[in-house]
């Protein structure tokens, strides 16, 4: 009987024991959570004011002409008057350089001047100089070998085929005339040009426009001149049966011919005004009497407006003439 009983409390306990360890649930040891965070890679910049390097931008050669520039007036003290073809110029040309009021000495300019032509495209030379202690520049321009109606221009000296260069030196420059007449005036030459009708028919008798460019001409001093009427070699477009033709009336009494012609370019109109306009454009040859060489060459157009239609021919014609005979005396 004590077996049973003994037997009795193992099962006891034993069933105990596995009650108590079902109804308490074993605790598993728990990981620290760690917070999750994205895969983006973020890049930090750590600035080192000993490690960062400062990219420099090297200075142009505008930004040195700038610099060069800065606060300089050229202005000019003296020029020549006006010369004749192979005749050198009376005195030089002068300029001076200030900065503040100051002269600035040891400053280099570059003198731009005429120094051949054709017809009326001017070809330009150029010469650099240096001022001296006073600021000042003289330039003693060569004897001019061709006519001209033109300028000298001074400028700090650099590199102009840069346009923004030539740009700046355009705003610091200054311009004098530069004229060189004709040595014809007093040789004596010959006129012959065609006028048309606002038909565009040509009128081949007493032509207008070569009395005025006549009088025109001898305003400025020319001297032992003359109309001739060569309109149908004109007409017929042979400069070399002209030439011949005028040589053989003329001889050696001429020194010069020009001949051309004057024509309509738009007819007389009335515009919403009530005024008149018309335009006319002329052309003309001016030819050496020795040999036939065309001396100058030129095309010209002019516009007038009047109150009377009557009035815009004879004003066009005047114009055209007097700006003819400006281009001639700087021309030939």
């Amino acid at each position: 009987m004590k077996k049973n009983i003994l037997k009795s409390i193992t099962y006891f306990l034993i069933i105990t024991t596995l009650i108590s360890c079902g109804s308490t649930p074993k605790r598993e040891p728990q990981e620290p959570q760690i917070e999750q965070k994205t895969n983006t890679k973020r890049e930090l910049k750590v600035l080192n004011s000993q490690n960062k390097q400062v990219e420099k931008t090297e200075p142009t050669e505008v930004d040195f002409y700038k610099d060069k520039i800065e606060g300089i007036i050229i202005s000019s003290i003296s020029a020549p008057k006006e010369t004749s073809k192979n005749k050198a110029f009376s005195q030089p040309y002068s300029f001076k350089v200030t900065k503040n009021d100051n002269p600035v000495p040891n400053f280099q300019l570059s003198i731009s001047y005429p120094e051949s032509k054709k017809n009326d495209i001017v070809n330009f030379g150029l010469e650099v100089l240096t001022t001296d202690e006073s600021g000042i520049v003289t330039f003693n321009a060569p004897i001019p070998k061709s006519t001209f109606n033109s300028f000298v221009k001074v400028y700090p000296d650099g590199n102009v085929t840069n346009s923004q260069i030539a740009e700046l030196a355009d705003k610091v420059s200054v311009s004098v005339p530069y004229k060189v007449k004709s040595n014809l005036l007093y040789s004596g030459g010959t006129i012959s040009i065609v006028d048309f009708a606002q038909s565009g028919k040509p009128i081949t008798n007493n032509s207008v426009s070569s009395s005025l460019l006549l009088m025109s001409l001898m305003k400025l001093r020319f001297t032992r001149i003359g109309n001739v009427d060569f309109s149908t070699e004109i007409l017929n477009g042979d400069s070399a049966a002209l030439y011949k033709a005028a040589k053989t009336l003329l001889g050696n009494n001429s020194s010069f011919l020009i001949y051309g012609t004057v024509k309509y370019e738009s007819p007389i109109t009335k515009d919403d005004s009530g005024k008149f306009s018309c335009t006319l454009i002329g052309k003309i040859t001016c030819i050496n009497m020795k040999d036939g060489a065309i001396l100058y060459e030129t095309e010209k157009k002019v516009s007038v407006s009047e109150d009377k239609d009557w009035n815009c021919l004879p004003k066009a014609r005047e114009k055209l003439a007097e700006e003819f005979a400006t281009s001639i005396l700087y021309g030939i």
